[in-house]
């Protein structure tokens, strides 16, 4: 049985112009998104069924192709192990008629330390983070990666250095210090932080994708500088919604205008899956969920 969840973000006039000419039933542009398939050829362990996942991704492209959707998005965490599992699981995605992309996930990394350098060939990613710029909006596709323990090869520079940023969140007890999560490095901090000034000299509405959380500040699933990428987007008004896996349970959190929304993880129960399309109009964002995504009815004023 499917149940459908209904997320209603308002946008503020001021960031559209134009939101009265808004035509109500006709979005702008649509997408699809798919969080933590993490699919590998292994029996469940607890709520996590990693083999039903190839079965979940094909009855969700079968829904996602009903709709006229401008790219699907899966938030990290394709698989669960093991570079071969790629191999049964990619392929599936070529099941769905929308352009494919992808950001990464700590369990994207869980494969041999000579395959970690092939992860991103696998995914058919040039690279790690990007932008682009669809109508009116623009999206934003972070690598919460960047400066993690898994990332690199044990004993390289990178993960030293990483393990360095971790000992010291434990010595400050930060309950996110986690070896599962990660940072952006500070090279990618400056470029989003770049990439959200021209967005909102263009006037563009932004969402962002990555694989982490990062509000509220401080949960144990969490980016370890969630603080940093929380201060820049409550610093550019144009952002409008932050997207995340990671944390399979789900989550929402509104702060100072900006929606922040954890998608349930699709390897979680064996009977039911979780995915939505997301619908984008000039005055709101409409995320309609599939299955276990949690009903939701959520108005705001947007940002100030």
């Amino acid at each position: 049985m499917q149940r459908r969840a209904f997320l209603k973000i308002t946008l503020p006039v001021a960031l559209t112009g134009y939101a009265a000419a808004d035509k109500a039933n006709h979005p702008q542009l649509s997408f699809g998104v798919i969080a933590d398939p993490q699919y590998a050829d292994v029996n469940a362990a607890g709520t996590r069924h990693y083999r039903d996942s190839l079965g979940k991704l094909k009855t969700a492209a079968a829904e996602l192709n009903k709709h006229d959707l401008k790219f699907l998005i899966t938030l990290g965490d394709i698989i669960d192990r093991d570079l071969a599992s790629f191999k049964d699981i990619v392929p599936l995605y070529n099941l769905m008629m929308a352009p494919r992309k992808f950001v990464l996930g700590n369990h994207d990394f869980e494969v041999a330390d000579a395959d970690k350098g092939k992860v991103l060939d696998c995914l058919g990613m040039k690279q790690s983070y990007h932008s682009e710029t669809l109508g009116d909006w623009c999206f934003i596709y972070l690598d919460g990666t960047d400066v993690s323990t898994y990332r690199n090869p044990k004993g390289s520079a990178e993960t030293a250095s990483a393990m360095e940023v971790l000992e010291k969140m434990k010595q400050e007890k930060r309950n996110n210090a986690r070896p599962w999560n990660g940072a952006l490095g500070a090279n990618q901090l400056k470029w989003f932080s770049a990439e959200l000034d021209k967005a909102n000299s263009a006037n563009q509405r932004v969402i962002v994708f990555n694989h982490y959380p990062i509000f509220p500040i401080g949960d144990g699933h969490n980016l370890w500088n969630d603080k940093e990428v929380v201060e820049l987007i409550e610093k550019h008004p144009n952002v409008v919604a932050y997207m995340n896996g990671h944390n399979h349970k789900g989550s929402y959190a509104v702060n100072k205008g900006c929606h922040y929304i954890n998608f349930k993880g699709m390897v979680e129960t064996k009977e039911m899956s979780a995915y939505a399309v997301v619908r984008c109009y000039a005055d709101r964002i409409e995320v309609d969920g599939y299955e276990t995504e949690p009903d939701r009815t959520c108005l705001s004023g947007g940002r100030r």
